[in-house]
């Protein structure tokens, strides 16, 4: 009998030592498979992201873009004359960002009926450098067509 006492002792011994499982922790094994699926969604939701960055930035030229073309077409509405293009002009007729000013550098051009703005990245982010965002505007009938975003084609506005 003492010797089965002195096996139950030992196992008791040998129980408390090591612990009930909840306390053990991970294992080595186990951490690096967490670090591998971590790293494998990473590697999936980094583009979508850097893509929807870009969206966005997109979407400021395009909003500059469409307000300075209204006003440029309610400005040949009212006074009859052809839209401003300098960039002078742009900005303070049109209220266009000083150049440098933002993400954007804003130019014009006038072939009557049609005036067409350009957004062009600025050194601002290097990642839209030279990026353009076309809309354009016919005066005549107040038809605006602008690019979706930077790889999309320039509209034509005929």
């Amino acid at each position: 009998m003492s010797n089965l006492n002195q096996r139950l002792k030992l196992a008791l011994l040998k129980r408390n030592k090591s612990g009930n499982s909840l306390e053990q922790g991970f294992t080595l094994v186990e951490l690096m498979i967490v670090i591998v699926i971590v790293g494998i969604l990473t590697s999936i939701a980094l583009p979508n992201f850097l893509s929807q960055a870009d969206k966005a930035k997109a979407t400021e030229a395009k909003t500059s873009t469409s307000a300075i073309l209204k006003q440029a077409q309610a400005g040949y509405i009212e006074t009859g004359s052809d839209p401003e293009t300098t960039s002078a002009k742009l900005q303070s007729e049109y209220k266009a960002p000083k150049d440098n000013a933002t993400l954007f550098n804003y130019t014009a051009a006038f072939a009557s009926p049609i005036y067409t703005v350009t957004a062009t990245g600025s050194t601002k982010d290097a990642g839209i450098k030279d990026e353009k965002i076309v809309g354009c505007v016919d005066v005549d009938t107040g038809i605006v067509e602008m690019q979706s975003n930077f790889d999309a084609t320039a509209p034509t506005c005929k």
